[in-house]
């Protein structure tokens, strides 16, 4: 049977400490849930190593997947994700955040929460482990490991993904694939739109992402006002200045990406009729 380390696996590591910030807060102990909180802010902060193991056995564990063949494309580009991960460093993030919490809360204190799932996070984790070549190959356990994320994968209600979903897996994985994605649309999309694409799959560089915003917007708005003068219907033109001048102010998510992709288009295609 194989082995699993929970304390070395990051999906759980998440999971324990935001399960023990609940109880502190249940319990008003305070200090705790503030100490907690403390600890997730520190460790899984963007850039680390940790937030990307987490959000790669997140993917493997919580993103619902339309068919075992989008499945298993999945599992190739999370293999290949999780080989560039820094081994190093990702140990010596472990190791801190496990010698800190074993310090201020005991050995037993967080890993004893309950996690919903947790089969699944192990057989994530141990599958990543085989992938990274930090145990010995065996096949029939690896075969066995991918068709079990891919049951569960394809067998989650996407209803209650959404329900659930964290902030910090949205997206992940448009993020794993974002290469083949690229290359598969690099014929249609423009310069612009593989940035913005590109940008925010990665979700690494926040005011470069709404410098890219801005820059479309406000190309288009330039564009749509030269255009309005001429155009036919000049009532929808002012409804397409209105909307894009809303989107300047959304909040980024999937729907105002898709929008501004559709917004750099529009202005390509004044442009060229211009």
């Amino acid at each position: 049977m194989t082995r699993h380390n929970k304390k070395r696996n990051a999906g759980l590591l998440y999971e324990f400490l935001v399960r023990a910030i609940s109880r502190a807060l249940v319990e008003r102990r305070d200090n705790d849930a503030v100490q907690l909180k403390s600890l997730i802010k520190s460790y899984f902060k963007k850039g680390t190593e940790l937030h990307r193991e987490y959000r790669l056995i997140n993917a493997l564990v919580n993103v619902p997947i339309s068919s075992e063949t989008v499945a298993y494309s999945i599992l190739n580009e999370a293999k290949s994700a999780c080989i560039k991960f820094d081994s190093e460093k990702l140990k010596s993030e472990k190791d801190k955040l496990i010698k800190e919490i074993n310090h201020s809360f005991g050995k037993d204190f967080v890993y004893g929460e309950s996690v919903p799932n947790y089969k699944s996070y192990a057989t994530a984790f141990n599958l990543i482990k085989y992938w990274r070549d930090e145990k010995d190959l065996d096949i029939n356990e690896v075969v066995k490991f991918e068709k079990l994320i891919v049951e569960r994968l394809t067998s989650l209600p996407t209803e209650a993904q959404e329900e659930k979903s964290d902030p910090q897996v949205d997206s992940l994985v448009v993020k794993i694939a974002s290469e083949k994605i690229n290359e598969r649309y690099k014929n249609k999309l423009s310069p612009l739109q593989t940035k913005l694409l590109s940008s925010y799959t990665l979700q690494e560089n926040v005011e470069e992402l709404e410098q890219i915003r801005v820059q479309i917007c406000n190309s288009a708005i330039h564009k749509l006002e030269e255009f309005k003068s001429k155009a036919y219907d000049e009532e929808k033109a002012s409804i397409a200045l209105e909307n894009i001048r809303r989107l300047k102010m959304r909040d980024l998510d999937d729907s105002s990406i898709e929008h501004l992709l559709e917004v750099e288009k529009l202005s390509r295609e004044i442009e060229r009729s211009s």
